[in-house]
């Protein structure tokens, strides 16, 4: 079935559509030729409370190293090496739900709700799962999720009579309003907080005026988006893409084991939740619940463990192009850092900010991480080497540590939902089945308006001199 456009819309002729995995492979060749124009430099690392930082005095610049052919064809096995434990996570993600959907539970319980709330539509289904999605990314920083958010999202967004773009927007604005916000993010705010010293996710009401401005903004506009594309189909950007999407949902009258597979499934899920907000569930705590839901609701739902293996495999199938995007995009990092030149591009951006007035200053900052964030698109380890720069530069320029902080992942969570190195972003986008021009067609006008209300933010929080310090 074709995404939100009725059969009996016309469509024009299909157009080639660049592969995901081409971009990346672009971003690569641009980063592999960067290493031959930026100086290559380092900082000394030392340890603080357990970590590894940066000392911000330390700069020295070295020879220069920049990419040969053989190690630009070796950096993608180090991308995928660097990136495994995310990919791993979405292996047993792609497996668990390949059991539920094929054991027709998924597809159920699709039909089940569109079919009760088909009056109300999505008006009453997106805020409630902007709202659930938002608040497991700014308390677990776990946007790895999204790629379980989404495939649920698409099916219903389609049986309501939307397109693939309106479920996208669902759980990826939810998903980059809660990121941004960060109440307490253990990868980024966690992290910056520690370092700047000050008390763990202080500063939290401010943030969350920032991320219920940035939820409520997001669901008007996906909203308004699938108003138009519900009244006339040929207004979706989707339309005349050629976009289509395995959408078939059929009803099927479940057995009491398989209602019983489903219920073990959501017990999995919901204790899964749970460790992320209360037991510091990394990844490994994660991929195991995912192996338990898909084991565990596989027997209490009858099947052999033949069958569970066959679906299994078959699930890990369907986010393989996912997988294999998220190494591609940590292969960008890869070579700068082989080459010694994300140090340099540190080093010059913290210049811009020394030496400048106070709201200057807190802007610079903003700026900095979101131009940082396309070369180091993973939160921690931009906060371990950025925020050891920043704090010093923001006690010279008497800007507060607490709005270093602040203006820090705001440019850091708002671009990773547009940036091509982002694998995540990346890898939600491939299992939708859009490509990532369409998904910036349809964000960059909210990207820009975030974006302007977060420097407003930032400069606001500098001019209240948001603390404690």
């Amino acid at each position: 079935m074709t995404a939100a456009v009725s059969k009996s819309v016309p469509q024009p002729a299909e157009k080639e559509v660049n592969h995901p995995f081409l971009s990346l492979v672009i971003m690569v060749i641009v980063a592999a030729i960067a290493t031959y124009f930026v100086p290559a430099g380092e900082f000394e690392r030392v340890m603080m409370n357990g970590r590894t930082v940066i000392d911000p005095e330390s700069y020295t610049l070295l020879d220069s190293n920049p990419t040969t052919l053989a190690s630009f064809f070796e950096s993608f096995f180090k991308g995928f090496k660097s990136a495994s434990g995310v990919m791993g996570v979405v292996v047993f993600v792609g497996g668990a739900f390949g059991i539920i959907k094929r054991m027709g539970i998924l597809d159920a319980s699709v039909v089940a709700l569109t079919t009760k709330l088909k009056k109300q539509g999505l008006y009453v289904i997106a805020p409630v799962i902007m709202t659930a999605i938002f608040f497991n990314v700014t308390f677990t920083g776990m946007r790895e999720l999204d790629v379980i958010f989404i495939s649920l999202m698409i099916p219903i967004c389609i049986k309501l009579g939307y397109d693939a773009m309106t479920a996208l927007g669902v759980v990826l604005l939810a998903s980059c309003a809660g990121f941004a916000a960060a109440l307490a993010n253990p990868f980024f705010t966690g992290i910056a907080h520690t370092i700047a010293e000050l008390p763990m996710y202080s500063g939290m009401w401010y943030r969350f005026i920032v991320g219920m401005f940035m939820l409520l903004t997001g669901a008007w506009f996906v909203l308004s988006y699938a108003k138009k594309v519900k009244a006339d189909p040929t207004k979706s950007l989707l339309y005349g893409s050629g976009y289509s999407y395995e959408s078939n949902v059929e009803a099927k009258a479940l057995t009491s084991r398989e209602k019983a597979a489903g219920v073990a499934f959501l017990v999995i899920f919901g204790y899964m939740i749970y460790g992320t907000l209360t037991m510091n569930f990394g990844f490994t705590e994660i991929a195991g619940a995912f192996v338990a839901m898909a084991i565990i609701p596989g027997l209490v739902g009858g099947l052999s463990p033949n069958k569970i293996c066959d679906y299994w495999t078959k699930g890990v199938g369907d986010v393989m192009v996912a997988i294999l995007i998220i190494f591609f995009a940590r292969s960008v990092l890869t070579i700068m850092e082989d080459a010694k030149i994300v140090d340099s591009i540190i080093y010059y951006l913290a210049q811009i900010i020394s030496g400048s007035s106070k709201l200057v200053a807190a802007a610079g900052i903003y700026f900095s991480q979101a131009v940082i964030n396309l070369f180091i698109p993973s939160g921690s380890g931009q906060a371990v080497i950025t925020m050891p720069i920043i704090i010093p530069l923001a006690d010279i320029g008497e800007v507060t540590r607490q709005v270093a902080a602040l203006a820090s992942q705001l440019g850091d969570g708002i671009s990773n939902y547009i940036y091509p190195t982002n694998g995540g972003l990346l890898a939600v986008l491939a299992i939708a089945k859009v490509p990532y021009g369409k998904w910036v067609k349809f964000f960059f006008p909210l990207f820009l308006f975030w974006s302007v209300a977060a420097l407003i933010a930032v400069v606001v929080a500098q001019m209240i001199e948001l603390g404690p310090f």
